[in-house]
């Protein structure tokens, strides 16, 4: 029987991630305070994991709630000890008040919860004319990086199978359009990261592609990465090279 993976895994890696993920750079939350048609900035960060995505948005001025369904992952969040309040609970039905943000975000999570009942729970605790902005962090298409990231995904397809990547529900609008949301657009911005080899290979552990790949299988692909890292290292480190899809539309 083929294995499904569930968000609700990733409480079992709660520290792993928060370790070895990154932050989302400089651009994107300057971007996001520009799209706003308000200058009040409460904001619900949904999906929020560990919190990272979280304390920038912090850091850049706006007034942060973060929220998660998985107690594991705010447990580690709240081991920051920064004053944001973070929430336990899932999108389908959020415990706010109509109308309450002035936007919404999901940094590499609205994958998850792409759907009707979730985003009307999102347009419903936003405020006239508020913001939903979903960011993923993807690999960037240009020419260059070409031969590392075809061969970087084809090793993800060979021990996770060909539809691992269900990111691509992000860019999946027919939902949001069909609940009212309006001015929907995309744009992207470019990110560098750089790795050794034994966090490219943790960081692999706190993806969702790694509850499918078997577990008899699973010593071989992180083989198989390393031996694919150590080929292609720049100046010592594993460089990823990032692309933040930015997803955003209004509340009509």
């Amino acid at each position: 029987m083929e294995k499904t993976y569930s968000q609700n895994d990733f409480g079992n890696m709660a520290h792993v991630y928060n370790t070895t993920r990154r932050g989302y750079g400089d651009e994107v939350y300057p971007y996001i305070k520009f799209l706003l048609k308000t200058k009040s900035i409460k904001t619900l960060d949904l999906g929020c994991g560990t919190g990272i995505s979280t304390r920038e948005l912090q850091q850049h001025g706006f007034n942060v709630i973060g929220l998660d369904k998985d107690e594991s992952m705010i447990a580690v969040a709240e081991e920051h000890g920064s004053d944001i309040a973070y929430i336990i609970s899932g999108v389908n039905k959020l415990p706010f008040e109509d109308e309450t943000f002035d936007v919404v975000t999901a940094f590499t999570a609205f994958h998850w919860f792409n759907n009707e009942e979730s985003l009307k729970e999102i347009r419903r605790i936003l405020k006239p004319n508020g913001l939903f902005v979903s960011v993923l962090k993807g690999n960037q298409q240009d020419e260059e990086s070409k031969n590392f990231r075809d061969e970087y995904m084809n090793i993800l397809a060979k021990y996770a199978g060909p539809k691992f990547d269900t990111t691509q529900n992000h860019f999946d609008h027919e939902a949001m359009t069909k609940i009212g949301f309006k001015d929907l657009s995309e744009t992207s911005f470019l990110l560098d990261e750089y790795y050794s080899v034994s966090d490219a290979l943790l960081l692999m552990k706190s993806l969702s592609i790694w509850n499918l790949v078997p577990e008899g299988s699973r010593q071989n692909f992180l083989d198989e990465m390393e031996t694919f890292y150590r080929d292609n290292l720049v100046n010592g480190k594993v460089l990823r090279k990032r692309q933040l899809y930015v997803l955003y539309a209004y509340k009509e």
